[in-house]
């Protein structure tokens, strides 16, 4: 997972053009503590979704 400190976003836009720059989820961090995840759609997906990535045999495996 990418990270990257609240204070070095300028604005909103910011934060939605790091995390459309890579395929795993960005945690934004303020001083020590998180505050926030941020993750393209595909991203969010994937983590769902992807049996291999679950260690699952297949998707009829997921149970919500």
């Amino acid at each position: 997972m990418g990270s990257i400190e609240l204070r070095t976003l300028s604005n909103v836009n910011a934060l939605i053009a790091t995390a459309h720059e890579t395929d795993e989820p960005v945690i934004v961090y303020d001083g020590e503590d998180e505050c926030l995840v941020a993750m393209r759609p595909a991203v969010f997906e994937r983590i769902l979704f992807d049996s291999d990535l679950l260690n699952q045999s297949n998707r009829s495996t997921l149970h919500f």
